[in-house]
């Protein structure tokens, strides 16, 4: 290797920034303690602050910070492409010292929930105050009160726990692997934007109970209230304008509960903002005229509690704070009975947007006259999100300056939608009519005549997608699709039945009538050439095999850029009490090329994702591949979901072997799944069951029969009673679980149910023994193998598998599977963690810091790959090193050592290696490599997810390519 040589994998982690040397919280007690700001990789100073050259998303932030008066933000360091994300405000208490006023302004900061961590710095002390989690600052009298979550002075000890005082880890994100860090700064249950939607929830149901109005007009007074408290909070709508009509009244609240007030009230708003936005039809005017409920309706809505019973639900928030796409989701919950609205939380409407309407597509967009359409919009929720980057790119490209009305409604027309239920289409206009406002002044609007343009029947169309599609209404041509189709397996209108039955007939039938593949199909054919898709999908697009002829059609069709997949993350997308697994697919109107790629990212669920703060993808987790591999593999979903392609490798030689059910059948045995019981269909065949003893499904567990639980089947109706030749011994017994639990049965005859498989073999008991063995000698090989083909496991259920998945168990004659070392390597971690990180998430054992003896079982894998083909010189492991939220791993080729003596000597060394690399434009991330004369350094967080036996097998494969291609 030439001396000094450096290579570095993307994506890469600098440890420190050269000239910067803080440990702890010195760089907050640095700008407490007054004078310029410490020089911190990350820390950006909101004075003299200069935009050119950022990105678009910083400068909102700092914007948005110095209308809040922090003297600096915190971003975290952007990975693969993305711009930096903001963690922190920072406050000097010179400027904040009152704590009263700080508490007020602690509520705006929860309300807007910009970022999840604010600090007061002021001499010798640091406050940490929470804006992801509960409402700290609430009073016992519901006067906001100064309440930090934490209190640093200045020569205190910082325990090791205590990782959000640290600069490191909140720039390179491992604030956010630290399960303790989420539980104590993150809560999407109890920050503003959930519990807001949650309380309006609660407030629609006690309105609903009490029947006071007609339930679409209260509904509706309710969605005009939050406008109208917004707009009152933001000082857009003044004392006046209430006293005009209501004398002597200077609130929302008092005109509400007085009918022929509250009517002159809105006709006064629709007159002046236009839009259809405040507009009552006369049956709704004259029923709030007469009404005898709406002093009753006003007092509750007023004075509805919050769930801990502390505070009105109209003071607990800072209305002119929470942002307009949370607004929006609200609504939401009005386009459908609550019990099946849809809550898309905005972190995952970002992350789509970002990804289909990136600035440079953006560019392309402005030039033409393309359109961005959302087929099924709802409220509005995305066209909210694809507005309001409309309006930060005409910013960015226009010298930062301030668009005015006559640049946002142009803008406005870019963003088009289409929702069948009632009252969605007003929803929308509701929602992209307030982002307008966002986008103006206080005193602009105030000045503004006739300020909403209509939507309704010019970009909203109140319509079903399938026959707005065939009526052309959308004239423009359609550059973006974006959006969130109903998950239904049933056609609900006849403009999709005469689409399905047109589909039908030029490609076949669609797999379980999903409508959602519909709306993909047909949105992709309304795509302008080279337009881009991207659309949320129910998780069986890719993991359930009815649906491998339409996908592996799609795909064979269309450039599919990228496979966003969201499996692992539970409780992502709510759907009234379901919890639906979703992919996202982006994709462009043109034919696939022969060698092009495309990404399968799988995300994790963290502390961040379960916190609806965002989404983190690491390197680990990005798989690319061929088109053609999309196409033709079945088992490339799921292989990524749990490690990539040497898993892939695993399950398709393991599929060439015969199955445990064609070794069943050539044997003669009965083999199936136990009875079924239930009412309907009842069958009359059952004497072989009633009396007879069963064996409960829960009775057969990890250490096999519990045959004390054994009971007796009783006398009831039973559907499908299979045969008495079912349940004869020697019985094989395989549970319908990701475990495989499995015993054999000698001691007469046993009904089971239908959620285990049975193998019954009478007078055949030596063979049926020696499977029985061999699913005990080759258990943790085959719940891998079960892992990487269920379509049950993860995306349906949590740990149970189909009787399919069991039957499919590779079985060749000899029983010899022939797992390679480094087979046996990625099965023992599917089993022993990757299973169980899908499922669990934070809560999994890889989500904790990496032990000492993985670190030693990763060195030891990781060289003996390398020093298979290095024999000669080979690579030793050298002592390593723990930062902040990293560890970094050494190694040398011959003779060599590391001395660690001076830890911030050597790295700041290894940061001149990368800076040396990359110059001022230094990206950081997550993973990194780094290679200098005979050295190899490996640095990464320090959770055990990154430092498995089958990570080893990765990184060793990535080296020896590192190495072949540096001549070595």
């Amino acid at each position: 290797m030439a001396a000094g040589r450096i290579l570095i994998e993307e994506p890469a982690m600098t440890l420190h920034s050269p000239g910067a040397s803080f440990v702890g919280a010195e760089w907050l007690f640095a700008i407490g303690g007054g004078g310029d700001l410490p020089v911190v990789d990350g820390l950006v100073a909101i004075a003299d602050y200069a935009p050119d050259g950022r990105s678009p998303e910083e400068v909102a932030v700092v914007e948005k910070a110095a209308a809040y008066g922090a003297r600096a933000v915190f971003f975290e360091a952007g990975r693969h492409g993305r711009a930096p994300v903001a963690q922190a405000l920072i406050f000097d208490i010179t400027d904040h010292g009152d704590d009263g006023q700080f508490a007020e302004l602690h509520k705006r900061l929860w309300s807007w929930g910009g970022v999840p961590i604010v600090y007061r710095a002021g001499p010798g002390r640091v406050q940490l105050f929470r804006c992801a989690h509960e409402p700290d600052f609430l009073g016992p009298d519901g006067t906001p009160v100064c309440r930090p979550i934490r209190t640093l002075t200045i020569g205190a000890e910082i325990a090791a726990q205590d990782v959000w005082w640290d600069a490191s880890r909140i720039r390179n994100g491992a604030i956010w692997d630290d399960p303790d860090a989420c539980r104590l700064m993150l809560s999407a249950k109890k920050s503003a934007h959930r519990k807001l939607v949650d309380e309006v929830r609660g407030l629609a149901k006690q309105m609903s109970e009490r029947k006071l109005l007609d339930a679409g007009l209260q509904r509706r007074l309710l969605i005009l209230s939050l406008l109208i408290a917004y707009l009152e909070e933001r000082s857009v709508l003044l004392p006046d304008d209430f006293d005009r009509a209501l004398p002597g009244a200077t609130q929302f609240f008092q005109v509400l509960g007085n009918g022929p007030a509250l009517v002159r009230l809105l006709e006064a708003l629709e007159e002046r903002f236009n839009g259809h936005v405040f507009r009552l039809k006369d049956s709704e005017q004259a029923a709030l005229t007469a009404s005898e409920g709406l002093a009753s309706y006003a007092r509750l809505v007023e004075g509805y509690e919050d769930s801990s019973g502390q505070l009105s639900l109209w003071r607990l928030y800072s209305f002119r704070d929470l942002p307009v796409e949370l607004i929006s989701n609200i609504y939401q919950l009005f386009v459908k009975d609550t019990a099946s609205s849809i809550y898309t939380p905005p972190a995952l409407v970002r992350l789509i947007l970002e990804e289909a309407l990136s600035w440079k597509r953006i560019d392309a967009l402005m030039e033409g006259d393309g359109v961005i359409l959302d087929p099924a919009c709802g409220s509005g929720v995305f066209l909210v999100e694809a507005y309001k980057r409309l309006v930060l790119h005409w910013r960015w490209r226009n010298g930062w300056a301030r668009p005015g009305v006559d640049e946002l409604r142009p803008l406005l027309q870019r963003v088009h939608g289409i929702d069948l239920e009632e009252g969605a289409v007003e929803l929308a206009a509701f929602s992209l009519c307030l982002s307008l406002c966002d986008a103006l002044e206080p005193e602009d609007i105030r000045s503004s005549v006739k300020l909403f343009p209509p939507l309704g029947d010019h970009t909203l169309h109140g319509s079903c997608f399938f026959e707005a599609k065939a009526r052309g209404l959308v004239t423009a041509p359609v550059a973006v699709v974006v959006g969130n189709p109903p998950f239904e397996s049933k056609l609900t209108t006849d403009g999709a039945k005469r689409c399905y039955a047109a589909y039908k007939k030029a490609h076949g039938s669609l797999a379980d009538n999903q409508l959602a593949y519909l709306f993909l199909h047909e949105a992709m054919e309304l795509l302008a050439p080279d337009g881009v898709l991207a659309m949320i999908e129910p998780s069986g697009f890719l993991y359930n095999q009815h649906a491998l002829t339409f996908r592996q059609a799609f795909f064979g069709r269309w450039a599919v850029r990228e496979v966003l997949d969201f499996v692992s993350v539970r409780g992502l997308f709510k759907k009234g009490d379901a919890d639906p697994k979703v992919v996202v697919i982006l994709a462009e109107a043109a034919q696939p090329s022969p060698d092009g790629r495309l990404l399968h990212a799988v995300f994790r669920r963290n502390g961040r994702a379960s916190a609806e703060q965002g989404f983190d993808i690491d390197y680990y987790d990005m798989y690319w591949f061929a088109n053609a591999v999309a196409v033709a593999s079945r088992d490339i979903w799921r292989a990524n979901l749990l490690g990539g392609s040497r898993v892939l490798d695993f399950i398709e030689r393991l599929r060439q072997f015969p199955t445990l059910e064609q070794y069943a059948s050539q044997q003669g045995w009965d083999a199936g799944e136990g009875y079924f019981g239930g009412q309907k269909n009842a069958s009359s065949n059952i004497d072989h069951l009633i009396g007879r003893p069963l064996l409960p499904t829960d009775a057969l567990g990890p250490d096999g029969i519990e045959a004390d639980r054994i009971t007796v089947v009783p006398d009831a109706p039973i559907k499908d009673p299979k045969t008495s030749r079912r349940f004869q011994p020697p019985l094989l017994l395989i549970k319908e679980h990701q475990d495989l639990h499995s015993e054999l049965w000698q001691d007469g005859y046993l009904a089971f149910k239908n959620e285990i498989v049975g193998f019954s073999a009478p007078g055949d008991i030596a063979r049926l023994t020696s499977v029985a063995e061999w699913l005990d000698r080759e258990h943790v090989a085959l719940k891998a193998y079960v892992a990487g083909i269920s379509t049950r496991l993860f995306t349906q259920r949590a740990t149970a598998v189909f009787n399919a998945d069991i039957f499919a168990l590779p079985f060749p004659e000899d029983g010899n599977l022939d797992l390679s070392a480094n087979e046996r390597i990625l099965t023992d971690d599917i089993v022993a963690f990757q299973r169980d990180f899908i499922r669990l998430g934070t809560r999994a054992k890889l989500m904790h810091s990496a032990p000492a003896d993985a670190l030693e079982q990763f060195d030891s894998t990781l060289l003996e790959q390398i020093n298979a083909v290095y024999g000669r010189n080979p690579l030793r492991a050298l002592p390593s090193y723990h930062w902040s939220g990293t560890i970094c791993r050494a190694y040398v080729f011959g003779d060599g050592q590391v001395d660690w003596s001076d830890a911030e000597a050597l790295r700041h060394k290894l940061d001149g290696l990368l800076y040396e690399r990359r110059g001022s434009g230094l990206t950081i991330t997550r993973i990194t490599r780094l290679y200098d004369q005979g050295f190899v350094f490996l640095l990464k967080p320090d959770r055990h997810r990154f430092w498995t036996r089958s990570v080893a097998l990765r990184d060793a494969d990535d080296i020896l390519a590192d190495l072949r291609a540096q001549g070595f």
